[in-house]
């Protein structure tokens, strides 16, 4: 399937083209969010407490959620690639490890939410060997698959729109063998000289790399935040004599940034503009070729998980938690703590009751999907008003001065 797709991509920074093949020559990464004038509103409310229940009860565990899927992900694609390589039932071992897959990448989507420290650092280059969606080039994929084969080949020194998530979504859910290089000189070596069976085995072995490949960012994400001087304690030290954060708030800043990932990438980007509110490659009409996951059509199962991410940060973890809402309630403003908590509810609760894949609501319902933006809009519209109003805190950059 080639596809071309242009869209800005604010919340991370980007201003991607998603290509049918080759490097990608515009930035994969985005800018660290900062907040030197931040200063703490006048308030009884324990910030660190808030800061701990993010850290210890939805941060770490949801890295290390992670790390676990990415692990037995990288385990079932290995069993499919033995299965072809001794023809045991391999279509089964397929649908595991595409099971694998989902697993693991919904457990990406929470985290995707959690865009902060060793994941926003260096332009967001941790997050985007995991996952570098909107930045994804099927051509590339292609080209790295016949690579590979050589024994020198080194999956760490490649680009990220050649590994991740991405990658294995198009090598384990791709029903066309034919590659998807259109310009001349680009085509994989070879490629079309291979046998059907060749060409399974041949991605199913690229996809073990990636996979691996995936299993060491994972650990590499969850050692970032560990130990005694782990993001984990940088964070829950914040405000304290020699920390990075010079008042506890401008570390529920950072918090509260990543929170509005909801706002830039889910609802504009993942919503707006397959359905067609926002401009995309059919104009403004439904577009399933827009949206985030079309191979595996996993596109509505991400946004869940993205408002399930917003409410878990939101909470703190659960009910009893320290979260944003007792932070609001602290400051007399019980009316956004409980009106944005009841929105994101109603928006979790909207996109789990839509029938059938994304693509096919976008084709025969498409406003479901325009009724499904406009509840995440009713959130995000909250988080830039009477949130951060109340709470004394600053919006991130690419959201500042927009009206939308």
């Amino acid at each position: 399937m080639q596809q071309r797709i242009a869209f800005s991509l604010s919340a991370i920074g980007l201003a991607i083209t998603l290509a049918g093949c080759g490097e990608s020559t515009s930035s994969e990464t985005g800018t660290q969010y900062g907040h030197p004038s931040t200063t703490p509103v006048e308030n009884n409310f324990n910030e660190s407490a808030l800061i701990a229940s993010v850290v210890d009860n939805v941060l770490v565990p949801t890295y290390q959620a992670f790390a676990t899927k990415a692990d037995t992900l990288h385990q079932s694609v290995s069993t499919y690639c033995e299965a072809l390589r001794t023809n045991s039932n391999p279509a089964s071992a397929q649908s595991d490890a595409q099971d694998g897959w989902r697993a693991a990448m919904h457990n990406w989507q929470l985290a995707e939410v959690m865009q902060i420290g060793p994941l926003a650092e260096n332009d967001f280059a941790l997050r985007n060997r995991i996952y570098s969606w909107p930045n994804v080039s099927t051509c590339a994929v292609d080209q790295e698959v016949v690579r590979a084969q050589d024994d020198n080949y080194d999956i760490s020194t490649r680009t990220a729109s050649r590994r991740g998530l991405d990658a294995l979504e198009y090598t384990l859910f791709n029903t066309s063998l034919e590659h998807t290089c259109t310009v001349a000189g680009t085509e994989p070596d070879n490629w079309d000289k291979l046998t059907d069976e060749q060409r399974k085995q041949a991605r199913c072995d690229y996809a073990e790399i990636v996979a691996s490949d995936l299993v060491n960012n994972a650990n590499n994400l969850v050692s970032e935040w560990s130990g005694d001087t782990g993001y984990g304690n940088i964070l829950k030290n914040a405000g304290q004599p020699d920390s990075r954060f010079s008042t506890s708030l401008e570390a529920v800043n950072d918090i509260s940034d990543a929170m509005f990932y909801v706002k830039e990438v889910t609802k504009d980007a993942k919503i707006a503009t397959p359905v067609g509110i926002a401009a995309n490659d059919c104009g403004t009409s439904p577009c399933p070729q827009n949206a985030e996951s079309v191979y595996a059509d996993h596109s509505l199962q991400n946004i869940i998980a993205n408002l399930k991410a917003l409410r878990t940060l939101f909470l703190g973890g659960e009910e009893s938690d320290t979260g944003f809402n007792d932070f609001l309630s602290d400051v007399g403003d019980n009316d956004t703590a409980e009106r944005l908590r009841t929105d994101i509810e109603a928006a979790i609760a909207y996109a789990e009751s839509l029938n059938g894949s994304f693509s096919s609501i976008l084709e025969d319902s498409p406003e479901q999907i325009e009724s499904l933006h406009d509840d995440v809009k009713t959130v995000t519209d909250t988080m830039k008003t009477d949130f951060i109003e109340s709470l004394s805190l600053e919006l991130p950059a690419t959201s500042a001065g927009d009206n939308d």
